[in-house]
């Protein structure tokens, strides 16, 4: 490598509350730094960091993929944080399965409020192999930390366990300069202790931010983070700018009486090789199943035999099938389909549970595919839809095309259930496919105007009053200049420009659409071959029974995942609550798969955008446009 140094700790607004910049920004940054390679170590996560490795590909920086993991130090120092960084596929795994046990019982408590992740350094040992072990950063690292507490021995003793468990070979003694006091001691001590053990010491940045001027709001953040106001966080806080990412040039600079770790981090990154895009090996249940193709085609014409028989457009209906399954066989899909299925079955036993066999309902299918899937044959014979394409003439190319590449993801299915259908469905699921293999998709919410004004008025010590004021008159998409002008009309000019609300002001745009803390998709679920916790770390979810894997839709997208949706529909549950009432008060039993399509009555009320509670057209946009539009059939 040219640069003379390789940034190997840095933190994105994934570490939530903490960093202050997307793993786009720090990718760019970097890239125009000159950086040939680029670590992203997180607060006890991988959260962001495909989409930090999808970003790296863009701007040619390679990127290595790492964590800051908190270790639990026992009753004397609590916790205390590790950098690993990961070498080869085998670390990569290895990573995961820490994440996933300091993560395990982080929603143990009676509320399921979440508690701090840890892992021992025991279970750092069992699972070393393929992974570098950093000492820690200057404040709060394992080694440094106790040093900076008083307790040298106890700082190399534990230097010592770490070597044990991760040798001379991936164990390294962190070296940092944020410009605190003690600085030199603290490093000249490091240095010795490494020179003690034989290992080699390697600077880090511990970067939290890509610009300087990003400073203010990661003061701000970790007020936030800490419940409490920014005087009040003083001594939390990095209390400078020295966490910006700087040039390799600069860094060399600054550990320049260690240019021994400086040159450390340039070999250190030559060995971190693994490609987090490229290296996965995710597989979804039947994606390797030989017989796969050959099951898909005997369900479906054993199906084709008893919806289209004596029907007219039978020999329509078989060509449309064997066409569809020519391009899910060419498309390796025919799992993709069987394993939809088998989740319709499961969620037909759920069903049966739920409603109990004597409801009206129980006639209904449990679930319903809706949007371009119902254009394929192939799911209207497989239960997915209760739409006839064929009978309604619709484009099956929509939803499946063999001119589309075949690396690329499987085509998207919706499936809306009744919530209480699939409040019992997700665990079920979990269930059948095991723990380890099956977990929901995460979300990250991220900053809107309303919780800037709500979280950053609080770190600033504004008036509750006024935060509530303006907060409650602020648009959700609104950004500083927008908020300014609300802020005005809300609490007036002369409160609006007062330093407090000036200084929040300045941070909004910032702030704006950086991640705030972890949630769980709407539905969205992701079912492996493999032990899901080797490709990709599983937490506990904030509700009991569930459990997300760390990366959002869009990265479990870039990671080849299949995201199924099984998706709770409120106007199903109306629906569903409507047929037991007529069941109830007229003895009639309602099969609403064969209601009239072209109900004229239905169509009146829609033109007439009477469709308030109606799924897909019950926004004031879409009721505006229904009157013009005038949908008939």
């Amino acid at each position: 490598m040219d640069a003379p140094y390789v940034e190997l700790h840095a933190h994105s607004a994934f570490s939530f509350l903490d960093g202050a910049s997307t793993p786009m920004e720090l990718a760019a940054a970097a890239a125009g730094l000159g950086y040939p390679a680029f670590a992203l170590t997180d607060h006890d996560g991988i959260w962001g960091s495909m989409e930090f490795a999808q970003a790296c590909k863009g701007f040619e920086v390679r990127a290595i993929t790492g964590a800051e993991v908190t270790v639990a130090m026992g009753s004397a120092a609590s916790c205390a944080h590790l950098t690993l960084l990961v070498e080869d596929a085998v670390g990569y795994r290895n990573l995961c399965r820490l994440l996933t046990e300091a993560h395990s019982h982080t929603r143990d408590s009676p509320g399921r409020s979440a508690a701090q992740p840890s892992v021992t350094v025991e279970q750092l040992g069992k699972h070393a192999e393929g992974l570098v072990c950093l000492s820690g950063c200057a404040r709060d690292g394992a080694v440094a930390g106790a040093w900076a507490r008083g307790d040298p021995p106890g700082a190399a003793a534990l230097a010592r366990r770490l070597l044990a468990s991760f040798g001379r070979e991936r164990f390294r003694v962190e070296l940092q300069r944020p410009y605190w006091r003690h600085d030199r001691a603290r490093n000249r001590w490091l240095a010795g202790l490494a020179e003690r053990l034989g290992v080699p010491c390697v600077a880090s940045g511990n970067v939290h931010f890509h610009a300087r001027q990003r400073a203010h709001l990661q003061d701000a953040f970790v007020a936030v983070r800490l419940g409490a106001t920014l005087e009040a966080s003083e001594p939390q806080r990095r209390g400078n700018s020295s966490s910006v990412l700087a040039s390799p040039g600069r860094m060399a600079s600054r550990f320049a009486e260690h240019p021994g770790a400086v040159a450390e981090t340039v070999r250190l990154a030559e060995r971190l090789r693994f490609d987090l895009t490229a290296e996965l090996g995710y597989r979804f249940p039947g994606a390797e199943d030989p017989d796969a193709d050959l099951e898909l085609a005997e369900v479906c014409r054993a199906r084709l035999g008893e919806r289209y028989a004596g029907m007219h457009r039978r020999g329509e209906a078989e060509g449309r099938l064997e066409e569809e399954l020519r391009t899910i066989r060419a498309r390796g899909l025919s799992g993709f389909f069987l394993l939809h299925r088998d989740l319709l079955e499961l969620a037909r036993e759920v069903a049966l549970e739920v409603r109990g066999p004597e409801s009206a309902r129980s006639i209904m299918p449990p679930g319903r595919g809706r949007g371009s899937s119902v254009s394929s044959i192939v799911c209207f014979l497989t239960g997915l839809s209760h739409v006839d394409p064929v009978e309604k003439n619709l484009f099956s190319g929509r939803f499946l095309n063999a001119e589309v590449d075949e690396h690329t993801v499987a085509p998207d299915i919706d499936l809306d259930f009744p919530r209480d259908i699939r409040e019992k469905l997700i665990p079920r699921v979990h269930d059948r496919y095991g723990a380890d293999r099956s977990a929901l998709v995460a979300a990250f919410p991220t900053y809107r105007a309303r919780g800037v004004v709500r979280d950053l008025g609080k770190a600033l010590a504004l008036p509750p009053g006024e935060i509530e004021r303006v907060a409650k008159v602020v648009g959700f998409h609104e950004r500083g200049a927008e908020i300014e002008r609300d802020a005005i009309a809300a609490i007036g000019a002369e409160r609006a420009a007062a330093p407090g609300w000036k200084a929040l002001l300045d941070l909004t745009d910032e702030a704006m659409g950086l991640p705030r803390h972890v949630s769980q998709h709407p539905g969205g679920m992701v079912i492996s071959t493999r032990p899901l916790i080797d490709v990709c770390p599983v937490v506990p979810a904030a509700m009991e029974g569930r459990q997300i894997v760390q990366w959002d839709k869009d990265s479990c997208s870039d990671a080849g995942f299949l995201k199924i949706d099984l998706l709770g529909l409120g106007m199903l549950s109306a629906v569903e609550r409507c047929v037991d009432e007529v069941g109830r008060t007229r003895g009639e039993r309602l099969d609403l798969s064969r209601i009239d399509y072209e109900d004229r009555e239905t169509f009146d009320s829609i033109q007439r955008a009477e469709t308030t509670g109606v799924f897909q057209i019950e926004s004031r946009a879409q009721m505006q446009m229904l009157p013009r539009a005038l949908p008939a059939s």
